[in-house]
């Protein structure tokens, strides 16, 4: 189902305007830094032979945005900006919803990345559409954008009817840190990963056993606060 613009007017009262005023922000410095990644064309004219080279954006692609067991919104930020910078006429968002309730942040950020086409839909059945199109979803040239173990599954099978990014395994981290480091930050990093899968692996590598319990405390004082 299309996002309608009902829908996305909802966000308004159920958002914090600063971490509104932070997504704004990181909009910014990632359009600041894929503007300097825009390849340049350029022609050579030698002996009445013409050569060169001349770069074309995509005319379509669907970016899938996680919003199942776990809500990215800065996914949204990191598929719609580079493919803006880069020139690409339509751009499809597809995002599961969770009893019937899209997150609040990812339409507050449809609307500020003025993304038009915005459809309710997870799961490799989202990826089914965007490759060979619906009633309601015409097909695109390439799919980006992270998901579960059946979503990525789904654009491996899709690959060479469309385009993809790439095929994305669980995410796992490894630390190697010792007692000059910081254990919140530590703690932090290796929860950022173990949020995203059941089967993500998170490894912290130590000489120290005491820095080690206060990683591990300070991960148990995250997890209180977190909701997931």
């Amino acid at each position: 189902m299309l996002i309608s613009r009902e829908l996305r007017n909802e966000y308004k009262n159920k958002i914090d305007l600063t971490s509104l005023k932070s997504f704004e922000t990181a909009i910014d410095n990632v359009t600041n830094f894929h503007q300097k990644q825009l390849p340049q064309n350029y022609e050579i004219n030698k002996n009445g032979l013409k050569t060169g080279l001349l770069w074309k954006p995509i005319q379509s692609v669907g970016l899938y945005v996680p919003g199942g067991k776990a809500v990215y919104p800065s996914s949204l930020i990191m598929n719609v900006v580079p493919a803006k910078v880069a020139g690409v006429k339509r751009i499809v968002v597809v995002t599961p919803n969770i009893n019937e309730q899209i997150n609040p942040y990812i339409l507050a950020l449809l609307d500020v990345l003025e993304v038009d086409e915005a459809y309710q839909v997870g799961g490799a059945q989202a990826i089914a559409a965007l490759a060979y199109g619906t009633k309601s979803i015409r097909p695109v040239n390439k799919i980006f954008g992270p998901g579960n173990a059946y979503v990525v599954s789904a654009k491996k099978q899709v690959f060479g009817k469309v385009g993809i990014d790439l095929i994305a395994g669980p995410s796992e981290i490894v630390v190697v840190a010792d007692n000059n480091n910081n254990p919140d930050w530590v703690a932090s990093d290796l929860i950022a990963q173990a949020e995203h899968d059941e089967r993500s692996q998170s490894i912290l590598i130590t000489d120290s056993q005491n820095f080690s319990s206060k990683v591990l405390s300070s991960i148990e004082k995250l997890m209180r606060k977190l909701p997931k």
